[in-house]
């Protein structure tokens, strides 16, 4: 009985087992190209966000600037109780009685006022051109947006390389323990059989048990590059994601020609636009302080209603309440203010000044930048060109010297240097990629091509 509940209890867990697992939710893994992770960033990236919200708050001050130019209304409501009215003293002549001052007390108890008032602007110079500001101010946090986009899009470009470099790197380490091992363990056999220096064995696992240490190294640097990846992202660190394209895939679609052929428009960079717009502004804010020189005009509508009672009864329908009315119209003449008008101007004038001078020096940068990212690319791809080749005569060279040792005919020494020349060698390659594309990156974000 006691072996029958047993072989039971064995098939009950036997077929649970399995489904243990069933109706609990994986966690997701994102997999990113990176294109695909650019245009990921550009909606969770919190700098991108910050500067969309930058956008609506600049419609929020346009609003706000505008509305200065409508009607204002506002009401008004006031009570007061004089608790003791006060006593004014008249002549006694008015009363048949010279000479006595007679006590008088005017006024009831409480009084109430309620009134609508209605201000509207005429004329304001100052309020024109602030409309025209707020505008180029719109404007000019749609381009910043504009400038956070293809900063975060050069950002996630940097980063995903910096994470596949890293991973390429442990690849290629990792690739070189595995052969000193093998050759580690046949020189171990070949010393035990007597056909090689114990000195030899030895040699190979020094350099080995150093790459190991390296490998643990680069391990650190993928988790470190993808952290760094996600917080550009946007994405929680604790989320998993994988890098569906490989440095070589990436390399292998970079063209010299194509990526050299198109003429670069000073005009079209955002930087150059958003001094554009910086121009524009100090233009206004000199217009501004100008226009403080003339008049303003507003008219004013006011409706009153009053009344005036020995008791509180205000609410009571029967009783009476007094209306007034007044229109009017309110003109503001600047006429002396002891040079601080002057001084306004003239400091918005040199603001103004400043300005231009910044934007033919950004136009002189940006036409210099693009020189230099042209030569740099040019540069990044030749020295591309040249160590993919050294890796191949590398390698040759790395499988020849193997061949030798397993024959007596090099020793340990000899293969140790050849191998520490080809990781050197893979090191270059790669780093020659990782250059490659980020020289590609920064020209195409100085033609606006991201």
């Amino acid at each position: 009985m006691r072996r029958l509940s047993f072989k039971l209890i064995f098939l009950i867990i036997t077929f649970l087992v399995p489904f243990t697992g069933f109706g609990q939710e994986q966690p997701e893994i994102r997999s990113f190209t990176v294109k695909e992770a650019q245009e990921f960033a550009l909606e969770n990236n919190l700098n991108v966000k910050n500067a969309r919200l930058d956008v609506e708050h600049a419609e929020k001050v346009i609003w706000e600037n505008t509305s200065i130019g409508f009607p204002q209304i506002n009401s008004t409501v006031s009570y007061n109780n004089n608790l003791n009215l006060p006593t004014t003293l008249l002549p006694g002549e008015i009363v048949g009685r010279p000479g006595e001052d007679i006590e008088v007390q005017f006024g009831t108890q409480h009084n109430a006022m309620a009134g609508i008032n209605t201000t509207q602007m005429i004329f304001s110079g100052p309020f024109i051109v602030g409309l025209q500001a707020s505008k180029i101010f719109k404007k000019s946090t749609e381009e910043q947006l504009v400038k956070t986009e293809y900063d975060t899009k050069e950002l996630i470009a940097q980063n995903y390389y910096l994470a596949l470099l890293a991973e390429e790197t442990y690849s290629i380490i990792d690739s070189n323990v595995q052969n000193l091992e093998k050759t580690y363990y046949e020189t171990q056999k070949m010393y035990e059989s007597g056909f090689a220096e114990e000195t030899d064995a030895d040699q190979i696992r020094v350099n080995m048990i150093s790459l190991q240490n390296s490998l643990k190294s680069a391990k650190s640097q993928i988790e470190v590059a993808y952290k760094m990846l996600k917080y550009q992202l946007g994405i929680d660190l604790n989320v998993e994601i994988s890098l569906s394209e490989k440095l070589n895939d990436i390399v292998s679609q970079v063209n010299l020609e194509t990526t050299l052929a198109d003429t670069f428009n000073v005009n079209e960079h955002i930087d150059f636009q958003l001094m554009q717009t910086a121009e524009k502004l100090a233009e206004l804010q000199l217009k501004l302080k100008k226009t403080e020189y003339l008049p303003g005009i507003n008219a004013n509508f006011n409706n009153n209603w009053s009344a005036m009672r020995d008791q509180f009864n205000f609410f009571n329908p029967d009783e009476k309440w007094y209306f007034s009315s007044l229109l009017g119209v309110t003109i503001s003449i600047p006429i002396f203010s002891s040079g601080n008008r002057r001084a306004m101007v003239s400091e918005k004038k040199i603001e103004y000044e400043k300005a231009v001078n910044s934007k033919k020096l950004i136009q002189d940068q940006l036409i210099l930048q693009i020189q230099q990212s042209r030569s740099d690319f040019v540069t990044a791809y030749e020295k591309y060109l040249s160590q993919k080749e050294n890796v191949e005569v590398s390698r040759k060279i790395l499988e020849r010297t193997r061949i030798k040792v397993r024959e007596g005919m090099a020793s340990s020494l000899d293969f140790t240097q050849i191998n520490n020349q080809y990781l050197t060698t893979q090191s270059n390659y790669i780093s020659a990629m990782f250059d490659l594309l980020n020289a590609k990156l920064k020209l195409d974000k100085a033609m606006n091509r991201l």
